[in-house]
């Protein structure tokens, strides 16, 4: 189960990346996406509600850094107006 991040380009042009405990997130993304905000967070939370939940089978418990990373993008992301992008640079 290797943990992935996926690189991301803000709407102000800052790069951030979102640490992902499972390879599954990557059938969530593709680099070079752009994605309007909500529709980025909706796909974030059902990724990292999967890759967390891949941990629960795996070893019996859900991955907390999963869910707090979703929190934590998800207040980052209410600091740009709903309608702008965030772009998709890579998935490692």
């Amino acid at each position: 189960m290797p943990v992935t991040y996926v690189h991301i380009e803000l709407p102000d042009r800052r790069t951030d990346q979102i640490y992902s405990p499972s390879s599954i997130i990557e059938t969530y993304f593709n680099p070079g996406d752009d994605l309007p905000i909500d529709t980025f967070l909706s796909i974030c939370s059902e990724g990292l509600e999967e890759a967390s939940e891949r941990v629960r089978q795996k070893f019996g418990y859900a991955c907390t850094s999963a869910i707090a990373e979703y929190q934590r993008i998800h207040v980052l992301c209410q600091n740009y107006d709903s309608s702008k992008k965030i772009k998709i640079i890579s998935i490692k």
